[in-house]
């Protein structure tokens, strides 16, 4: 299979951009919050929830969370549950950080159990939403970083089946066998 790097929707000066926004709209709305309880959702919120994390430069806990519902490109409309997270949410403002919102299934799936397992709150941060609707999914991101087309998309934590998650930018990913 070819794997063809097309343009590029986000530069890393637009990234660092929507970084420090975020950021400062966390800031603001976290505010009063103690101790908040960051959950990157792994493995493509890594480098999101890094810069963000630095950019907030405020104490707070983190942890993560993998799970899966894709193969390949395509969502299989199920979520497993990889690896979980450590800390007891119950009373807690939590954080859920994932690089993009795709079909809403996963970021709802996450929300609803962390709200059952007694989240005080639960707020949703993705890097790019790509939804052509954003009611797509029944979820409705509290912060997003950028509205990006919906096009197979890699760089900053997005991958095609391991590749290209380290790309310091954003850019649209074409295959041809």
């Amino acid at each position: 299979m070819k794997m063809t790097l097309e343009r590029t929707v986000l530069s890393p000066s637009d990234i660092e951009e929507m970084v420090a926004r975020v950021a400062e709209e966390l800031r603001l709305t976290l505010a009063e919050v103690e101790r908040p309880v960051f959950v990157g959702v792994m493995k493509g919120a890594y480098i999101w929830m890094a810069d963000l994390l630095r950019a907030l430069d405020r104490d707070v806990e983190m942890d993560y969370i993998d799970v899966s519902s894709y193969v390949g490109t395509a969502s299989t409309g199920r979520i497993t549950i990889q690896r979980d997270v450590h800390t007891d949410l119950k009373g807690r403002t939590v954080v859920l950080l994932d690089e993009v919102i795709d079909t809403g299934l996963t970021l709802r799936y996450l929300k609803d159990d962390f709200i059952q397992r007694g989240a005080k709150r639960v707020y949703v941060a993705v890097a790019v939403d790509k939804r052509e609707h954003p009611t797509d999914g029944g979820i409705r991101p509290d912060f997003v970083g950028a509205k990006v087309p919906n096009e197979f998309l890699v760089g900053y934590g997005m991958d095609y089946e391991e590749h290209f998650r380290s790309l310091k930018a954003v850019r649209v990913l074409s295959t041809s066998d």
